[in-house]
């Protein structure tokens, strides 16, 4: 059984056919539009691209979901709603819509950890940051839109404001946009730094994370900075949820650098968890294909 899964994001919405051997064919981009109506247009679109190659459609979003409904209601990158009953040919039978940092952890433990660990929560990092809860085995939605783990506050700085109108959210200080922002920035104050440079050959704001790369204090500085949020953010999840483990997932897996020592040698150094043992940090085994793969195994599944 082949499914078309598409997952879409703040900036770009990726899709493909997947298999049920979890193999994906013929993927494509595209830039995630702005309204329903060129959103629908381009899920047609595809639709029609594949409408000979798929038994099943899947689609991952990046916000808060009407699963009995099959419509997306908002999200702080996508602030619209779509009725995908609208679609071509829509059919509930074959038809699948979740929220993408769900489908993301749901494909996690089923592939990799349902033998190991009951409790996991994973983060994607891309615009925004999405989250997905597995508790005692179960994917977790709470009254129906648990999981929105950019939008927990760690900053009272009036400065950071987020997309979604509140102040301090996790996602607008150490989202993956954000870190490429912040390289930028970097460049236009030192283009002759190791930074700028490496940043100036391969564009990933993921960069400032590797430690390779000799920091200037100023970079050093700013790289601090993004731990010192990062790491409030899990440790505060930690202390509600006391999960097994943390998965990092999202545009960023695909090249983490050192992302994932560097935490845990932060969290080591100012973080005690007495008589407790802290959740192991993990980068997604499906990389950046995590949301695609997961609106698939979601189909394949149910």
């Amino acid at each position: 059984m082949n499914v078309l899964a598409i997952d879409v994001g703040g900036t770009s919405m990726k899709y493909g056919i997947v298999s049920s051997s979890l193999e994906i064919v013929n993927k494509g981009i595209l830039d995630t539009p702005n309204n329903e109506i060129e959103f629908l247009n381009a899920i047609n679109q595809i639709i029609e691209s594949y409408k000979n190659d798929y038994e099943k459609i899947s689609i991952a979003m990046p916000g808060f979901i009407n699963k009995n409904e099959n419509k997306f209601l908002y999200g702080t990158n996508i602030k619209f709603e779509v009725d995908f009953k609208k679609i071509i040919n829509f059919n509930s039978d074959n038809f699948y819509l979740d929220n993408d940092g769900n489908v993301a952890a749901y494909a996690e433990y089923i592939q990799k950890y349902k033998n190991e660990y009951n409790n996991l929560i994973m983060l994607t990092f891309g615009t925004g940051i999405g989250g997905g809860i597995i508790l005692e085995g179960k994917l977790y939605r709470g009254a129906g839109s648990a999981g929105e783990l950019g939008h927990i506050l760690v900053s009272d700085n009036q400065n950071n404001i987020c997309n979604c109108g509140k102040i301090g959210c996790l996602e607008s200080i150490v989202s993956a946009r954000v870190w490429t922002e912040k390289c930028n920035e970097l460049n236009i104050i030192d283009k002759s730094s190791e930074l700028s440079k490496a940043y100036d050959k391969l564009g990933i704001g993921s960069i400032i994370f590797d430690k390779s790369i000799k920091l200037t204090p100023k970079e050093l500085e700013v790289r601090e900075n993004l731990l010192f949020y990062l790491s409030r953010g899990l440790v505060s999840i930690f202390e509600i949820f006391n999960n097994d483990i943390f998965l990092l997932g999202g545009a960023m897996a695909d090249n983490p650098y050192d992302l994932k020592s560097l935490l845990n040698e932060y969290l080591e150094d100012n973080y005690k968890f007495e008589a407790r043992r802290f959740p192991l940090i993990e980068i997604s085994n499906f990389k950046s294909d995590s949301g695609l793969l997961g609106a698939a195994i979601l189909a394949l599944n149910e």
